[in-house]
């Protein structure tokens, strides 16, 4: 935990919590909810925190609470109420709700919560066959096997044979770990390449011609318009 991520969590007995999103600036965790202190809200807007004042500030969650009854009152996530605002799960970017696995419903602090910036991407499940960590995670092909392939060769010992073998019994490549390792030099002269047309093949869309990357316009377009989520476990 950052320095900084320490002071946020720093209030006061009697103060009370409220939303802010991340500056879109920092090195890590661009756009992320967090909460911090509303008596402090100056202080982080000046380091370009985004107070979400639209959803209030958070109960109190003070352990001590007591029904009528005397009996200590159950506490809630502090997401709970920005996820069970129709418009709150919404506010939170997609690497944020990848990392915390709020995608899973019972990993989720509201099971209800629908997250409608992931329409469009499929995650992909890589559980070790050696424990029972959380699972690694590929989002639309990235990740995922590199990490189970380094985890299975540092905390389990797992030699490259080992690796080779298992991925050939459950249908995973780690010979994208090692990478390809030849080389070549072609200093043979090359045909004038072909002018690509990025259209999508599934509407009419066309990638403007003024667009500085065709193909990451067309990549989120389909990311967007087409492909609902897909979660997949490979095991």
């Amino acid at each position: 935990m950052t320095e900084l991520e320490q002071g946020l969590r720093k209030r006061g007995k009697f103060d009370k919590a409220m939303y802010f999103r991340r500056p879109q600036t920092t090195v890590q965790r661009k756009g992320w909810i967090v909460t911090a202190s509303r008596t402090h809200r100056d202080t982080y807007e000046m380091m370009g925190f985004t107070a979400l004042m639209k959803y209030g500030v958070l109960p109190n969650d003070d352990p001590e609470l007591k029904n009528e009854e005397g009996k200590p009152l159950p506490l809630r996530s502090p997401w709970y109420p920005i996820l069970s605002h129709p418009d709150g799960p919404a506010e939170f970017p997609v690497e944020q709700v990848m990392t915390l696995r709020w995608y899973i419903p019972t990993e989720c602090p509201n099971p209800q919560a629908k997250f409608p910036q992931l329409q469009g991407h499929k995650v992909t499940h890589y559980p070790c066959p050696e424990c029972d960590r959380p699972a690694f995670i590929a989002m639309d092909g990235l990740g995922g096997i590199e990490h189970l392939a380094r985890h299975l060769r540092l905390i389990h010992d797992w030699d490259r044979p080992s690796l080779m073998k298992y991925g050939e019994k459950v249908g995973l490549d780690f010979d994208v770990v090692y990478g390809d390792l030849k080389k070549t030099y072609d200093f043979s002269v090359e045909a004038e390449p072909e002018i690509p047309v990025f259209a999508c093949d599934e509407c009419d869309f066309v990638a403007r011609e003024d667009s500085k990357d065709k193909q990451a316009s067309l990549r989120l377009h389909k990311l967007k318009a087409h492909k609902p989520l897909e979660v997949e476990t490979v095991a």
